[in-house]
């Protein structure tokens, strides 16, 4: 394996451990009493939910023991073992939603205990495409000039548009339900900036592209720098209490049942954080014994802790408390589905209907100016608009135009010095915002 494989695969390896240490710490280390609102869960049939959670830790331990075996044959298999380890990334992390949730679902269950309220911002949401624009962010500044090649660039540039989009959709809905005027401009104001900075990193993508240098890449490196700094701002604010709803509150003795399901959980993670770790070692160490014998220790581990987590969810009717869960949350807000698609849904993303690596080779050419198709296709314009981002701008703008041609068209109906008094009134206050 040469010097340039040995990168991307330690890359790999260390970007997947970031991501999973980080979700880990957001679900599982903070023991927060709430659920996770993902699309997954969203549209899981209640009466999957223990079926979904054993054939995820199926996968898992099928995945490492998959990813041990091709270890073996490094030099020979290194593409497979990037593969393999983004793939168990992946499922670690939808694995760590579903048993976070499940054990939201036993612990409010007991008596005494109390569900979480829903607030305007989704906590998680926020936090895990934060995450994920921050890694991106690095990925594109720490990868060499002959290593970064358009297939890459493609990839990373797409993830990026993708939870920006996310972020923004949920905090231009947020800045539209808060009553403060102050809080209004605020996250105004976060988004335009987030947006602006991502539209002058596309841009340099762009042109870095079109003629791929040292200028270029230096001008992709230091655009990264706004991007990531707005972007954790937006996330900061976004994330403060006044926005995010309050915590479930639990007794001692189902918060020690909440202790024992994620500590299970994390023993599962922490040893496939490990098994990554070690794969990243032997890239650059591939002779020494001992990394192999880790590598046997972490997959047993995880067997182990697969088998711990299977009996623990065997004693509860999960599928039931599910069932009961979502009929309480319909009686109590009707409301709340519609309030989870705006947070969660597909087409709440304005950029790519989807993401998936796999799909980015099948994507069509749209016809309107998405990120990929301006990503993509550099050839077809000779500028760059580095607004492509200022979606939040663009809906504002447009309902300030329809509301003024309505005001226009109400004056010129009624005549009246009141009406006409009021909308301009109404309109130097849309200005002014």
């Amino acid at each position: 394996m040469n010097a340039s494989s040995s990168r991307t695969l330690a890359a790999t390896c260390e970007s997947c451990t970031t991501k999973i240490q980080g979700v880990a710490e957001m679900l599982l280390l903070s023991c927060c009493v709430r659920p996770v609102l993902t699309e997954t869960i969203r549209f899981l049939p209640s009466e999957k939910l223990h079926d979904s959670i054993t054939s995820t830790l199926r996968s898992i331990t099928q995945l490492s023991q998959t990813l041990v075996s091709n270890v073996h044959m490094i030099s020979a298999k290194w593409i497979e073992i990037c593969d393999s380890v983004e793939e168990l990334s992946s499922v670690l992390i939808k694995f760590m939603e579903i048993i976070c949730h499940a054990c939201y679902l036993i612990t409010v269950n007991f008596a005494k205990c109390t569900l979480a309220e829903t607030g305007l911002i989704d906590k998680y949401s926020v936090c895990y495409s934060g995450l994920e624009i921050k890694l991106s962010c690095f990925r594109l500044k720490r990868t060499r000039i002959d290593e970064l090649s358009p297939q890459i660039i493609i990839d990373l540039c797409s993830n990026i548009s993708k939870h920006i989009a996310v972020i923004t959709d949920i905090c231009r809905t947020a800045g539209q339900n808060v009553k403060d005027e102050g809080l209004q401009d605020q996250f105004k104001l976060s988004v335009k900036s987030v947006t602006c900075a991502a539209g002058c990193l596309i841009a340099s993508i762009k042109s870095y592209k079109s003629n791929p240098n040292i200028t270029q890449h230096s001008r992709v490196m230091v655009f990264c720098e706004p991007v990531i700094a707005s972007s954790q701002a937006l996330v900061s604010f976004a994330t403060e209490k006044d926005f995010n709803g309050c915590e479930g509150s639990l007794t001692v003795q189902s918060r020690d049942v909440q202790k024992r399901i994620l500590g299970s959980c994390m023993s599962v993670v922490s040893a496939s954080i490990q098994l990554c770790k070690t794969v990243r070692d032997l890239t650059y160490d591939m002779i020494t014994s001992h990394h192999r014998e880790r590598l046997k220790s972490c997959t047993e581990a995880i067997s182990h802790g697969a088998v711990k987590l299977v009996k623990i969810f065997d004693d509860y009717d999960i599928n039931k408390l599910f069932s009961d869960y979502r009929a309480k949350q319909d009686e109590k807000s009707p409301d709340l589905s519609t309030l989870n698609d705006r947070f969660c849904s597909k087409q709440s993303l304005p950029f790519l209907p989807d993401m998936s690596l796999s799909s980015l080779h099948t994507l069509p050419m749209l016809p309107s100016p998405t990120l990929v198709s301006r990503s993509i296709d550099s050839s077809s314009t000779s500028s760059v608009e580095t607004n492509s981002f200022l979606l939040y701008s663009e809906d504002e703008q447009s309902h300030s135009v329809n509301e003024r041609n309505h005001g226009d068209q109400s004056n010129s109906q009624g005549h009246h010095s009141d009406n006409s008094t009021s909308f301009s009134s109404s309109e130097n206050s849309l200005a002014s915002r």
